[in-house]
């Protein structure tokens, strides 16, 4: 039989030695907890690039911007080869951009990854049955790929403006993912009622222009809070120098 003395040394040696365990875990560097989610200084990687697939869209003389097919090509498109390599990729990104002059109307999918990696998502993008389907309606003009063999982006902030500070270029990557993946999981919410299989390349399209004008409802009602306001919580409510109008 142990003794109440006994019962309560015992007791005493178990808790000192969770709470040992405890504070020797939470001492551990960050790096070490996660190879996920973290800031690009404590990532190691190597034989890693940035890589770009363009898409193109048609965007005919005197009609609006066909803003829903960028919802298309990242949902539709780019989303089930993303998904598929996702544990392959250290950082990744959408870019969005329409102008009246030689690039136009063009969606972009950023990844951050080895050669080897990109070689096979930009195969599997090709043979997306959704591109071909855009193609021959003749909604995508072309898709641009990167050259495989031109080993140039190599650091995480080669992608980021040169005009921010170094410091600011290094570590945007990981704010632009996480803003590209809560914008596609919108979509992806927003499409959960949709079935997988569809008839008419249009009549995807039309959903897909549903979905954004839900999302965009999304931005203006809940966007001020949501995200414009905890983005500046984060750094203290200091003052914010706006340099030139913009549109909120």
């Amino acid at each position: 039989m142990i003794s109440l003395i006994g019962k309560r040394t015992i007791l005493l040696v178990i808790l000192m030695g969770i709470l040992v365990f405890g504070c020797s875990t939470n001492r551990q560097p960050i790096h070490l907890l996660s190879k996920d989610n973290v800031p690009p200084s404590f990532k190691i990687t190597d034989n890693t690039y940035w890589w770009n697939c363009s898409f193109q869209v048609v965007w005919p003389v005197d009609t609006e911007i066909n803003w829903a097919m960028d919802l298309l090509i990242a949902h539709a498109v780019v989303s089930p080869v993303l998904v598929k390599h996702i544990n392959n990729i250290s950082y990744w990104r959408f870019h969005r951009r329409a102008a009246r002059d030689d690039t136009g109307h063009q969606f972009s999918f950023l990844f951050y990854s080895t050669p080897e990696i990109a070689s096979i998502i930009y195969s599997e993008i090709a043979k997306s049955n959704v591109l071909s389907e855009a193609y021959e309606a003749n909604l995508i003009k072309k898709v641009l790929f990167d050259n495989l063999d031109q080993l140039i982006l190599e650091n995480v902030e080669d992608t980021s403006d040169r005009r921010w500070s170094a410091s600011l270029q290094k570590n945007w990557p990981s704010f632009i993912m996480g803003t590209s993946s809560l914008w596609l999981g919108l979509i992806d919410d927003a499409m959960q009622d949709y079935p997988e299989s569809y008839t008419d390349i249009h009549l995807l399209l039309e959903k897909y222009r549903e979905v954004d004008g839900k999302i965009t409802r999304t931005w203006r009602t809940e966007g001020q809070h949501a995200l414009l306001h905890h983005l500046n919580a984060i750094f203290g409510y200091e003052p914010l120098l706006i340099r030139k109008a913009l549109s909120f």
